[in-house]
C-alpha cells in the first residue's frame, strides 16, 4: 500500500476501508489495518480488528499479526499469551520467541526474556534484532560489560548491512545517544518501514526524554 510507505496516514486510512467494504471477510485486510491504526496511536480499533480476525479465520499470519499489534501497544501480559498462541503453530518461529521474551522483559520477567531471546537468535539465521533484545535485558540485569560485548560485536559486524534503524537501536543500547539520532536520522531520510515502530520499540526507550525524539515522531506524523 504505497500510503503508508509514503506516510500519508489519511489516505492509507481510506485505503484500508476500501479494502474492507469490497471484501468484509478478507482476514489479511483486517490484519493489515490492526497494525496499521496501533501505529498512528488508534488502540481500540485496532483491537476491534484484532477481534474479527479471530472471528474470521485465526491462522499463522494472524497469529504473527496479534503480537505485533500487542507489542506496538506495549501491552505485555497479553503479547505474551499471544506469542505463546502463536508458538503452537510453529515451535521454531523466531518472531514468536523474540516477542515472547519482550513481553517477559516488560512484566519483569529478564531471566525468561533472556531464554526466549537466545532461542530466537539460534533460530533465526541472523537477524540482529534479538541480540539486541538480548544486550538490553542483559544490562536489565547489572550485566553492563556482557551488554556492551554483544553489541559492540554486533556493531561490528553488521554496520555495513544493517538498516539505519537497527544501527540506532544498538547505539541507544550502548548510550552513543548522539549517534543513535544520526542513524534514526537516515532512516527517516530513507522513509524505513522500521521507523514506524519508533513510538512502541523498547529498545529505543533511553531516547524518549531527548527533544529530538519527539520532534522525529512529528516529523513522521505519528502520535
Amino acid at each position: 500500500m504505497s500510503s503508508i510507505f509514503e506516510w500519508d496516514w489519511s489516505a492509507a486510512d481510506r485505503e484500508f476501508n476500501r479494502a474492507i467494504a469490497l471484501a468484509p471477510s478478507y482476514s489479511c485486510a483486517h490484519e493489515d489495518r490492526a497494525v496499521f491504526l496501533t501505529m498512528i496511536g488508534r488502540r481500540s480499533e485496532a483491537l476491534a480488528e484484532i477481534a474479527k480476525i479471530e472471528q474470521l479465520d485465526y491462522s499463522f499470519s494472524a497469529a504473527h499479526t496479534e503480537s505485533a499489534v500487542y507489542y506496538e501497544l506495549r501491552d505485555y501480559p497479553r503479547l505474551i499469551e499471544a506469542s505463546k498462541r502463536g508458538l503452537l503453530w510453529d515451535p521454531n518461529d523466531w518472531f514468536q520467541h523474540y516477542s515472547l521474551g519482550v513481553g517477559y522483559e516488560g512484566t519483569g520477567k529478564v531471566q525468561e526474556a533472556i531464554e526466549e531471546y537466545q532461542k530466537a537468535i539460534q533460530i533465526s539465521n541472523g537477524s540482529q534484532r534479538p541480540i539486541v533484545a538480548l544486550a538490553h535485558a542483559c544490562a536489565a540485569q547489572g550485566k553492563k560489560a556482557e551488554a556492551e560485548k554483544l553489541l559492540r560485536n554486533l556493531e561490528r559486524r553488521s554496520k555495513a548491512t544493517a538498516s539505519p534503524y537497527t544501527m540506532a537501536t544498538i547505539y541507544a543500547g550502548l548510550g552513543e545517544t548522539d549517534l543513535a539520532f544520526d542513524y534514526l536520522g537516515r532512516a527517516y531520510s530513507q522513509r524505513s518501514f522500521d521507523i514506524l515502530a519508533l513510538n512502541s520499540d523498547f529498545l529505543l526507550d533511553s531516547l524518549r526524554p531527548d527533544n529530538r525524539f519527539q520532534q522525529l515522531v512529528r516529523r513522521i506524523g505519528l502520535h
